[in-house]
């Protein structure tokens, strides 16, 4: 991922920033995270008008800037940025690469050098009438030049080795960061990315007929967030957030992806063999976040009771993704329309035609 706090300004003028960043961040109550320091230094530096113009209006709400906020402002205006990660990996492997190739043709230089040393001893000693002398000078020639060859090839090992470790390293930091960039931060799970990635995977295993599975999508919406964070606040509703993703994770079957589709609203794609699957997988999740008596850290008062609705749709290999998506939404819609709390599937739309 970026790197939040690497920062290209002169010393002067960063320390600045960070001397204003740090007295908003006190005055306003702002959690002090990489993500928040940077949305910050960026307003404060001002290069981006339309990102300054947003986050002017974000800071006259009544609500203020919030982690929330952060997140939206930087997957909006900074996280292509996250590309420099796989460029830096490009251009750190293509100099490890040339450095390869180069070690590569010196330690061939130097053992055609040596193996035509050797050749020439050889011509001698099959010269006749060779003396004590000159046989052992030849001799010591070839021993010398054996060892010399050793000594390369065991050093040449020892490089190639160590530039593997190093591409190995490169590697895993390079697939360390890609993970990073399809995690949701709040609650850990695969973010919108994530989805859309899974998404294509799956249906287009269904279209290439690589799998007999089914595959089917649970979208799921807590029931009047809106209220509850204006209620309780931003930073309780954060904690909903996570508490329900838990949930969503501890309830997740083999072949199951489970991502934050955005705000309140999560995604799990599934395969399975029919639709009673994803529709046990669901009501489980509504019972458990139905049953759960949260309270406020440090209070014995308890919150209000935390519903989810669902909509359930199977993808058919003669649609496109989107109209899969746009059934388990319309379910999804009828379930919030009929009350909430409940699991509706594209079949029960289909009865109600």
């Amino acid at each position: 991922m970026l790197d939040m706090l690497e920062i290209q300004d002169d010393q002067e003028k960063a320390l600045r920033y960070f001397n204003r960043i740090i007295d908003s961040f006190e005055e306003q109550n702002i959690n002090p995270t990489p993500l928040n320091y940077y949305i910050w230094y960026q307003y404060y530096k001002g290069e981006n008008p339309q990102f300054r113009a947003e986050m002017d209006a974000i800071l006259q709400d009544p609500f203020g800037y919030h982690d929330r906020a952060g997140r939206r402002l930087y997957q909006t205006y900074f996280a292509d940025q996250d590309m420099e990660d796989q460029l830096g990996f490009d251009k750190a492997l293509k100099r490890l690469l040339e450095m390869m190739a180069k070690r590569i043709q010196a330690w061939g230089d130097k053992l055609e050098e040596q193996t035509n040393r050797l050749e020439s001893c050889t011509d001698q000693l099959s010269a006749d009438n060779l003396d004590q002398h000159q046989v052992r000078k030849i001799t010591s020639d070839v021993l010398s030049t054996a060892n010399s060859m050793q000594e390369s090839s065991q050093k040449f090992t020892a490089e190639m080795s160590e530039s593997a470790e190093e591409i190995n390293k490169l590697r895993q930091q390079l697939v360390d960061a890609k993970a990073e960039a399809l995690k949701d931060e709040l609650t850990q799970i695969g973010n919108r990315k994530a989805f859309n990635m899974s998404l294509k995977e799956l249906t287009d295993e269904v279209i290439n007929g690589e799998t007999e599975e089914n595959v089917y999508l649970i979208l799921s919406d807590i029931d009047h967030f809106k209220s509850f964070n204006d209620t309780y606040g931003h930073l309780i509703g954060d904690s909903i957030l996570r508490y329900y993703s838990n949930i969503l994770k501890r309830n997740q079957i083999p072949n199951q992806v489970t991502c934050r589709y955005g705000g309140e609203e999560f995604a799990l794609l599934i395969k399975g063999p029919d639709i009673e699957v994803p529709i046990e997988i669901a009501e489980s999740c509504r019972k458990e976040i139905e049953a759960a008596h949260l309270k406020r850290k440090n209070s014995t008062e308890p919150l209000r009771t935390v519903t989810a609705s669902f909509g359930i749709s199977k993808f058919k290999a003669i649609e496109e993704p989107e109209e899969f998506v746009k059934r388990a939404d319309d379910a999804l819609y009828h379930a919030k329309k009929s009350g909430r709390n409940r699991v509706v599937t594209e079949l029960d739309l289909e009865l109600l035609r």
